[in-house]
């Protein structure tokens, strides 16, 4: 239980602690000490018997009640004592411990704001000579290690992609060459068939690769209407949405989002074309837009399986795949929802998925307006 309070309170509770079982004690001791003297005085007096007697100048022995009274006032005094001791002790180990622990505090919030963009950006040391700078030291070399690891990630993706472009190109336009001939035989046509569409699929990966490691700068950002953008993918997979006898309708809207038309096309056309291909035949697929106070929702609804809650955050992963063999069946990469994350995060945008009723799924997107 301790452990989940935060620091701070966690060192005030421990030091006021220490204090009021200092304090008690001390009280404890005094009153002992106390009490043995105030003995001590009233049996001094009847030691001298009957000898004779002397000048006393000094004053007399209290009285007996009177030692009780002045007993009762120093406890009191110094029960008193010790509740302030331990109020201003307490109040003062609050503030020490806040003074002592704003490096940490301080630390801490540069670490949040450090994400994929800034990870290079070194921490600024204290000037103190303690735990705390060594632990930035130890923080900022992480952060070059990971961002030398990334950079050497992202350079390796594209070219990789780079490298694999040029066969394939070959290899299509080889292909083209030969589909072009006259052939009666059925398994050649097949064969061809078959080899067009795994060229297709490796190629949309590579585009998906090179795009997932490129940064994606938005150097210039204008209104987008929504509408003419939905109906022109919509027309691009018509054709597929054909074969499947899947009806695809749009909501008409005069929404529109700030951002680039190229970049949000990809968004929209994966979005729509995940749904097409995921979805079983005769069902509908819906997109819709739809202008909210300081945002406008987007939101492409299907009727098929659905995604369990377990995968709703992890499908915008690189490669992740709920149904890996039914993912490679319809020719999936792994990398379109990741792409269009990584793309709407550019234009400031959240994407998520929740559930269709009482089928399907609902991919939401938030765009500030």
């Amino acid at each position: 239980m301790l452990k989940k309070i935060p620091l701070r309170i966690r060192f005030t509770l421990v030091a006021s602690l220490f204090l009021l079982v200092s304090c008690v004690t001390l009280t404890l001791l005094s009153n002992v000490s106390a009490a043995h003297m105030i003995e001590a005085v009233t049996v001094m007096p009847s030691m001298g018997g009957t000898s004779t007697p002397i000048l006393d100048l000094e004053p007399a022995a209290p009285t007996e009640p009177a030692n009780e009274l002045y007993y009762h006032v120093f406890q009191q005094k110094t029960v008193v004592a010790t509740v302030l001791i331990i109020l201003v002790g307490s109040v003062a180990t609050y503030f020490a411990a806040g003074y002592v622990l704003k490096p940490i505090r301080d630390l801490s919030s540069e670490v949040q704001r450090r994400n994929v963009e800034n990870l290079g950006e070194p921490i600024a040391l204290p000037q103190s000579a303690d735990e705390i700078r060594q632990l930035t030291v130890s923080f900022n070399q992480m952060m070059a290690d990971l961002q030398h690891s990334f950079l050497l990630q992202k350079e390796f993706s594209a070219n990789a992609a780079h490298e694999l472009r040029t066969p394939l190109t070959i290899m299509q336009a080889k292909l083209d060459v030969f589909s072009l001939s006259q052939t009666e035989n059925p398994e050649t046509r097949d064969m061809i068939h078959a080899m067009s569409r795994q060229l297709e699929r490796l190629s949309r990966l590579i585009e998906d690769l090179l795009c997932f490691s490129q940064d994606l700068p938005l150097d210039k950002t204008e209104p987008v209407p929504l509408f003419p953008l939905f109906c022109d993918i919509a027309e691009e997979l018509s054709g597929l949405a054909d074969e499947k006898e899947i009806e695809i309708q749009i909501e008409p809207t005069d929404c529109y989002v700030l951002g680039q038309d190229r970049l949000l096309e990809r968004v929209f056309y994966n979005l729509l074309e995940n749904a097409v291909e995921y979805s079983p035949s005769h069902t509908q697929v819906t997109l819709s837009a739809k202008q909210e106070t300081g945002s406008v929702r987007v939101q492409v609804a299907d009727q098929g399986e659905g995604i369990p809650e377990a995968f709703r955050r992890s499908i915008f992963e690189p490669f992740f795949r709920v149904d890996k063999s039914r993912s490679r069946a319809v020719g999936g990469s792994g990398l379109g929802l990741a792409v269009c994350k990584k793309i709407l995060e550019r234009h400031h945008a959240q994407i998520s998925v929740r559930p269709n009723h009482p089928s399907g799924s609902i991919f939401e997107i938030v765009f500030p307006s």
